[in-house]
């Protein structure tokens, strides 16, 4: 019987040795078949390594800081985390977050305001790092609103279901239903789709207030503004009030706006083409209006020459920038292009100021309704 049991515990010994021998070697193989790096790529690998190891040591760092500032507060951290959590449980946070929002809204009289568009119908002229760097621009705009004082309707339209721009979207959490529950509304149509259909429904939608238009008088919540992805359009469509206005924002444009108008979408193209796609915008904005009688629509750019001097630096913006020059200009009393675009641009623009802009008295032209 012992025998028989050394035979057995040789044999099982055996078998690991052989797996651990061919393991052994298909790792050896696997490394043979990696090319070896190249000094750049090892310079590049040692940066990223301590940039992780930076991030990581400054984390530990703020969180220190987090503990000290709260020991000499005479708060318990470990107390307040499992009030977090229960406050989670018990939906008290989301509660909290819902009537800081309305009262925002409410504040701001977000109704009663112009809105924004994003017209998205360039994909197909840009590179998929192009269309990358648009849905960023896209994030960074929500954000910006989210957090706003005063925000505003935003619409972003022509992102079709299997597009390159909805696909980096979708992998951020709560697109696009609780994106609708902050105002800002994602539609597969195109811009002229929505807006005819809405502009079409003008006179009708005082017998729908309560149905057609997300985050209405700023007290619906997010599961009243949710929907399956081929009807999210239709919930938040639109809904205008008479004489809209559609103006289509470009650099190109002879028109300069002076102020913002409250009854009036200002569409912003959703382009990142490094400068390639010259005229884009306008030309797009001019084949609405010829193809489309009933979607009238206008062009103007920002003030930006009538207050700035660019030197060298370029006057192409961001869709983001734009967008938070127009928030930032709403906030401030529709009374300071100035202050709303310098409070936005980057440093590295390097732009400043003109003397004459800066001693005239700031007059109250205010938001037209």
């Amino acid at each position: 019987m012992e025998k028989s049991d050394d035979k057995i515990s040789q044999s099982n010994t055996a078998a690991a040795s052989v797996d651990a021998t061919t393991t052994k070697e298909q790792n050896t193989t696997k490394e043979d078949d990696d090319p070896p790096l190249s000094k750049k790529a090892l310079k590049r690998r040692k940066r990223w390594e301590k940039a992780l190891e930076i991030k990581k040591r400054r984390k530990e760092q703020s969180k220190e800081i987090r503990r000290i500032k709260a020991q000499n507060e005479g708060r318990d951290l470990d107390a307040e985390r499992e009030q977090q959590k229960q406050n989670e449980k018990e939906g008290k946070g989301w509660e909290k977050r819902e009537k800081l929002w309305n009262d925002r809204c409410n504040k701001g009289n977000i109704d009663e305001s112009f809105r924004v568009c994003f017209d998205c119908n360039f994909e197909d002229q840009m590179t998929w790092k192009e269309v990358n760097s648009l849905s960023l621009q896209l994030r960074y705009a929500y954000a910006m609103n989210r957090k706003s004082p005063m925000p505003l309707h935003v619409h972003v339209t022509g992102v079709k279901s299997g597009c390159d721009t909805r696909k980096h979207l979708e992998k951020i959490d709560g697109f696009p239903d609780r994106w609708a529950g902050r105002a800002y509304h994602v539609h597969e149509g195109s811009l002229e789709d929505v807006f005819d259909s809405a502009l079409s429904n003008v006179d009708t939608s005082k017998d729908k207030d309560d149905k057609q238009e997300g985050d209405n008088n700023a007290a619906k919540s997010v599961g009243k503004e949710e929907g399956t992805e081929k009807d999210d359009s239709q919930q938040s469509q639109p809904k205008l009030r008479p004489n809209h206005q559609l103006v289509y924002l470009t650099g190109d444009s002879e028109n300069t706006l002076s102020t913002l108008d409250n009854n009036t979408t200002y569409i912003i193209g959703g382009i990142v083409d490094r400068n390639r796609l010259k005229r884009a915008a306008i030309e797009r904005a001019e084949a609405i209006g010829s193809n489309n009688s009933t979607l009238p629509i206008k062009t103007a750019r920002l003030p930006l020459d009538e207050h700035f001097d660019f030197k060298g630096s370029t006057r192409v913006l961001t869709c983001n920038h734009v967008f938070e020059i127009l928030l930032k200009y709403r906030e401030n009393g529709y009374k300071d292009w100035g202050g709303a675009v310098m409070s936005v641009l980057p440093d590295r623009k390097d732009i400043h100021e003109k003397e004459e802009k800066k001693d005239e008295p700031k007059k109250d032209e205010g938001g037209k309704s």
